[in-house]
């Protein structure tokens, strides 16, 4: 069946409206803190065959931990650093295939969404809050630090609700990775995705024409 216009598919293994076509196909992968971006985009641009690049590390291989702006600059500073990056990334995709992973706030910008618009595939990586709440912090607790917006329980719900339909605006099609299965799994699922819908046009929405893992903003 498939998604109503405007609605990303959801995929247990394919999206809803995939398309057929050939050559290589950029993705972007967006989602909330904990859904398992990086580690989810660094096995898909294994499975395609593609260089995988993660946002959150070129703004820290820019201007130092992300943690480091928000408390030395404010969370303002970071989301322009952010805006630039992901901007030039995105703008870079149709010369240069590539699996990118944007951090969690990247679609709170009107810019990048746009920019999104043109990306064949935007893959959404999402799981219940309360699991993405639990991969947060138990990552916080393993690497003696935490998210800047990651704090308390309440803020992040909070926050979670907040982004859902930017996500959604976003996505050409959502992917659970809610722990159930292996992110091997979920990853060669965003592959199929990806080889079925070889888009040769910029996709239109209705109504309109490896380096180390960073700990994000979120």
């Amino acid at each position: 069946m498939s998604a109503a216009p405007g609605t990303p598919g959801t995929d247990d293994g394919l999206p809803e409206g995939a398309a057929a076509g050939g050559g290589a196909s950029a993705v972007v992968l967006v989602g909330f803190m904990g859904s398992g971006k990086s580690e989810v985009g660094r096995l898909v641009a294994g499975e395609l065959g593609l260089p995988f690049i993660d946002t959150d590390a070129l703004v820290e291989a820019e201007a130092g931990p992300i943690a480091t702006i928000f408390a030395r600059d404010g969370e303002r500073v970071f989301r322009d650093i952010e805006r630039r990056v992901v901007l030039a990334t995105l703008a870079a995709l149709p010369s240069r295939a590539a699996v990118v992973a944007l951090g969690g706030g990247a679609v709170s910008d009107g810019d990048v969404r746009a920019a999104l618009r043109a990306a064949p595939c935007v893959a959404w990586l999402t799981a219940p809050v309360a699991a993405l709440w639990e991969r947060v912090r138990r990552a916080a607790a393993c690497s003696g630090g935490g998210r800047p917006l990651a704090r308390d329980e309440a803020s992040f719900r909070a926050l979670y609700d907040e982004r859902l339909p930017l996500y959604r605006e976003a996505a050409t099609f959502e992917v659970v990775n809610d722990g159930r299965r292996p992110p091997a799994d979920v990853a060669a699922s965003i592959a199929q995705c990806v080889r079925k819908a070889r888009v040769q046009t910029p996709r239109v929405p209705e109504g309109g024409p490896t380096s180390p893992r960073p700990e994000g903003a979120g």
